[in-house]
């Protein structure tokens, strides 16, 4: 079940020039091994194949063993965006059969989702929307005001959507939207860093940016920079994106520790860890929210 992630031919549509999967090493290697499940302390991730005439990652994807799922929290394609017209079958599949077993699916978005698709998930109790909105409109080929449209269906809809700045960049991220947000009705935001790449970013990035992240060989940064301070004075509160995902309501079904273990074990022999935390310490989250 390994697959390259051929960039030139599949890639995705937003293009952000700080892409983790085709501008940082470290992940572009993790990500050429194995494309078929991520994950983090807060999901696992089903990806779609990046190539859809590779028949054999098709078949992958399908004859993958969705009760290994069960009880989790489970997001869809962390390698491409899930909305991709070009991967509506695969999504459509994932919210019909993996929402049956998780406790929740998620999707991770820079898309302004159609009305149509938005009213679909919203027939979906167990389905959560995550925007990433950074204020970084020069380098992605999506807008802030495509991404406050968006939150505003999930409005209008009753989607339980939550904002995740991800990454922010020191100097580069403009936090205006964050006023708007509230307006509209949203209280928390979750905040992310960058991992940095001097010679794929360095000529974008402003050399007031970059002294924040040179030297940092491609760890996740989050420099203090002032930001902390603009969410407060919006009125939003930060949370973290997996306390989120937990609030509010009892989350079904769970598993014994013994039935998560041995799916733990079976995932991790398919799964790429792309946390920046300890494999230990994801490897027991997985297990902890199974349960």
């Amino acid at each position: 079940m390994s697959h390259t992630y051929d960039t030139k031919n599949t890639g995705c549509p937003i293009g952000c020039r700080y892409c983790v999967i085709t501008k940082v090493n470290c992940r572009r290697q993790l990500w050429n091994k194995k494309t078929l499940l991520g994950l983090n302390k807060a999901v696992t991730i089903l990806n779609a194949p990046p190539d859809l005439e590779d028949k054999q990652a098709v078949k992958d994807f399908y004859d993958f063993p969705l009760h290994l799922l069960r009880g989790d929290i489970v997001g869809f394609n962390a390698i491409s965006d899930p909305f991709w017209p070009k991967y509506r079958k695969q999504l459509d599949y994932f919210l019909d059969n993996v929402s049956k077993i998780a406790k929740l699916v998620v999707c991770v978005t820079k898309f302004n989702i159609s009305d149509e698709m938005m009213q679909r998930l919203s027939k979906i109790p167990n389905f959560r929307l995550n925007v990433s909105i950074t204020g970084l409109d020069s380098i992605e080929n999506t807008k802030t005001k495509d991404r406050l449209e968006t939150f505003a269906k999930a409005k209008k809809y009753g989607v339980k959507a939550f904002p995740i700045i991800h990454p922010y960049i020191a100097g580069m991220s403009d936090l205006s939207f964050l006023a708007e947000l509230k307006k509209m009705g949203y209280d928390y935001v979750d905040v992310k860093g960058l991992r940095y790449n001097h010679e794929t970013m360095k000529n974008w990035m402003p050399e007031e940016s970059q002294k924040y992240y040179i030297g940092t060989n491609e760890e996740e940064i989050l420099p203090e920079d002032g930001w902390r301070e603009k969410i407060q004075q919006a009125g939003m509160v930060l949370k973290v994106l997996k306390d989120w995902y937990q609030e509010g309501q009892e989350l079904v079904p769970k598993i014994t520790e013994e039935e998560a273990k041995a799916d733990a074990e079976k995932i991790l022999q398919l799964a790429n860890i792309t946390s920046s935390d300890t494999d230990e310490a994801v490897i027991k989250a997985l297990i902890k929210r199974k349960m």
